[in-house]
């Protein structure tokens, strides 16, 4: 056996001994953004990108090892090279896909840094599909200052020409200095076959340009997989409400389902509370916890919904099936709020929201939710005459079990009150069984 995996082993045994903790998967919270709020906090982060909406859930992880995991040598030295050897692990706990891609040697060590008097960057390895990639980042402030943020991650090619973005970064903090990111990029086509740059950038404050950046060189070498896309078109009905499935797209780290919501609908649907697939053993796929969870389209009505991936399991049948969805009556589906007088002037029949609070251009609002909702409630602010306004950042703060704190940041410019904010989630919810084949 490597002396790595036998060092491998021996961690194995020590973890497997902790507790698996009670908290909901959705505990997210973004590197450093709790330091600035001084707050204890589950978070979800909503942009908007390219007109289209998504839907991002980072989260901090701390699960016992799984041990039906079969790693590579490769993936034992990228483990042991990092300070406590578990840092990557425990950023794939809740997704089967991503380990499923380990399982089956889908992984790249690269272990390539880059440094500067503050701070050091180690890519340590990769995940590939056909058109995306998940990089596994360590990170290490090297001052004894805890105001260092990683930021603005981004894949160049040799002539720094930007080829993709970050969709969604996931953090597990080991202390104040050291972390690993788990940072997922979609390109417009397939995967470049030439040398890239990962880069990121190094700042004083999550909402701040970066001072300086790290650039770190690849090339991808993983044997390219082709996406599995089944065609299903079925249409469903859950309380009156119809669904269509338009699509489902199996890659090597996601699941995409592409739905339609019918216009004529008299509910606005936000989602599905337990989307999942399941084989012809019972086995279950569930929606990612940590990273990309939906997208938008620029059709209002079709959304894609990502699940975890299956596409290393072999399977003989596969169903989609969901029970229960996030929905309520279009006309009770928005908040308007009044910033100046930090006033709630109309919201949903059951006056959930309450507490308006707003401190400068930060806006706060409490919502009564219950057991097991932690979701945010809105990602669209338009102003009285129909403008716009672009926010990146959206925070949710679990008080209490029911109680919910929920705060966002308001651009530095020009507006008329009152804000409507169409709500994108809500604790309303209608109930059915749907179970589609799909092989």
């Amino acid at each position: 056996m490597f002396e790595d995996e036998k060092n491998l082993e021996k961690w194995k045994e020590a973890i497997e001994k902790q507790e698996i903790p009670k908290a909901p998967l959705e505990n997210a919270i973004l590197q450093g953004f709790e330091r600035a709020r001084h707050k204890q906090a589950k978070q979800r982060r909503w942009f908007r990108k390219r007109g289209v909406w998504t839907v991002v859930a980072a989260a901090i992880l701390v699960f016992t090892f799984i041990t039906s995991i079969r790693v590579s040598p490769a993936f034992a030295n990228a483990i042991a090279s990092i300070p406590g050897m578990s840092a990557i692990v425990n950023l794939i706990q809740d997704n089967k896909g991503l380990q499923l891609a380990i399982e089956n040697e889908h992984y790249q060590a690269i272990g390539v840094s880059g440094e500067t008097d503050d701070a050091k960057v180690t890519l340590e390895g990769i995940i590939t599909d056909e058109t995306s990639l998940v990089a596994f980042v360590t990170e290490e402030n090297k001052t004894r200052s805890s105001n260092r943020y990683f930021t603005n991650f981004r894949i160049l090619d040799k002539t720094g020409h930007e080829l993709s973005n970050a969709l969604s970064v996931t953090w597990n903090m080991s202390d104040d200095r050291n972390s690993t990111a788990a940072v997922e990029v979609d390109f417009d086509g397939k995967l470049p076959e030439e040398e890239l740059i990962f880069e990121t950038s190094i700042s004083d404050a999550p909402d701040e340009e970066g001072k300086e950046t790290i650039q770190i060189p690849f090339q991808i070498e993983l044997k390219p997989v082709k996406k599995e896309q089944y065609i299903i078109n079925e249409t469903v009905e859950v309380q009156g409400q119809k669904i269509h499935v338009r699509s489902i797209t199996i890659g090597a780290i996601k699941t995409a389902i592409e739905i339609e919501f019918d216009e004529g609908n008299s509910m606005e649907i936000f989602g599905f509370e337990d989307l999942r697939l399941e084989d012809e053993k019972g086995e279950i796929w569930t929606s990612i916890q940590n990273g990309v969870t939906a997208r938008g389209t620029d059709n209002p009505n079709v959304n894609t919904y990502y699940l975890q991936s299956n596409y290393f399991k072999e399977s003989e049948r596969l169903t989609l099936k969901f029970n229960k969805l996030m929905a309520m009556d279009r006309e009770d589906a928005f908040l308007i709020i009044d910033t100046e007088k930090a006033e709630i002037i109309r919201q949903p029949k059951d006056q959930r929201f309450s507490n308006l609070a707003v401190y400068g251009p930060y806006i706060e609002i409490e919502l009564r939710g219950e057991p097991g909702y932690h979701h945010g409630a809105f990602s669209t602010i338009m102003d009285a005459n129909g403008k716009e306004l672009h926010t990146m950042t959206g925070k949710i703060s679990i008080v209490e079990d029911d109680q919910i704190s929920l705060g966002f940041d308001l651009p530095d410019e020009e507006y008329t009150n009152p804000l409507r904010l169409p709500l994108t989630a809500y604790p309303s919810y209608i109930n059915g069984n749907v179970s589609i084949p799909i092989k």
